[in-house]
């Protein structure tokens, strides 16, 4: 059976191989969507703070029965007989009244159920619409969902979580006046120079780490990864190493103020990398910095430290 699976497996990844070159097949992570959605997030605190209060009237229940318990249990040697019975049917009331209430809210269909469905509902509509238009507007014949596929390896462009939820946080972005002097910034895949850095995802998670530095700096506007992976797909370069020239292409067309790239490997435990910054208008490289992490546990730290050098190398207005 292990073996009839594993060429099943085989030929549906051939299949799909087959079909990639006639259609496009993309994929997104509704997870990390739901992480990153404004609307998603407002929601669940709307259904924590609901759950706190189901779960402080829950505890105010348990408290009274647990008392008529203690009661019963500290009196029934002075109780005559009807004392004890009268006793005991408040205990049993109160703990049915505790009981049915936990069913009420922790049960299936119950109130915690009706609300989180009340209020994910709409959600998961938006990402479903803006999931569409996006594959529309893409070229994509076919987008599966990461968390429930298991996406083993896919080519650089087939994401399209970034543009999902730039698309669906749109409507939080504040209005803002017709020139905002943002400074636009692109990141280019930091290419994995060894077969170590590219089985541990080490270029993939500096890069992440580079777009949540840079976007929090004041007055910054971030590519999506999407996009600039779309861009680089487009031009045949998604698994080629990208040096300046091809950098500064994409990033115009991107219309970024500047670019990131860079190369990283892992040798054991120790990994090394070096990121670069351009000035995409004026062509110019403004710095590159090398960078080294001897566990991989520190390696964001050490990517903070070369993307604030990167930074400094920017003249202020």
């Amino acid at each position: 059976m292990r073996i009839f699976g594993r060429a099943l497996a085989v030929t549906l990844a051939a299949a799909l191989l087959l079909a990639a070159k006639e259609y496009k097949i993309g994929y997104v992570d509704t997870d990390r969507v739901i992480a990153k959605y404004e609307a998603a997030i407002e929601a669940k605190k709307e259904l924590d703070a609901a759950i706190a209060k189901f779960e402080a009237k829950a505890d105010s229940l348990k408290t009274d029965y647990e008392q008529a318990k203690q009661e019963y249990e500290s009196q029934q040697l002075t109780l005559s007989e009807e004392g004890k019975r009268a006793k005991m049917a408040e205990v049993n009331q109160r703990k049915q009244r505790y009981d049915s209430y936990l069913a009420d809210i922790y049960g299936k269909d119950g109130k915690i159920d009706q609300k989180n469905k009340e209020l994910i509902a709409p959600i998961i509509e938006k990402i479903d619409s803006s999931v569409t238009l996006l594959a529309a507007d893409e070229g994509f014949a076919l987008v599966l969902d990461a968390t429930k596929a298991g996406i083993v390896y896919s080519q650089t462009g087939l994401d399209l979580t970034d543009l999902v939820v730039d698309e669906l946080n749109r409507e939080f972005e504040p209005v803002a006046p017709v020139s905002t002097g943002k400074q636009v910034y692109a990141l280019v895949p930091v290419y994995n120079s060894n077969d170590q850095a590219q089985q541990d995802r080490v270029g993939a998670r500096i890069r992440d780490f580079v777009y949540d530095l840079i976007r929090v700096q004041s007055n910054v506007d971030m590519v999506a990864n999407a996009k600039v992976d779309q861009e680089l797909q487009n031009r045949g370069l998604q698994t080629q190493q990208v040096q300046q020239d091809k950098a500064l292409e994409v990033a115009r067309a991107l219309d970024a103020d500047y670019v990131v790239f860079g190369t990283a490997s892992k040798q054991d435990r120790r990994i090394q990398f070096e990121l670069s910054l351009v000035n995409v208008r004026l062509g110019t490289l403004l710095k590159t910095q090398d960078g080294t992490a001897n566990r991989i546990e520190d390696l964001q730290e050490q990517v903070g430290s070369v993307v604030r050098v990167l930074l400094a190398a920017i003249e202020k207005p």
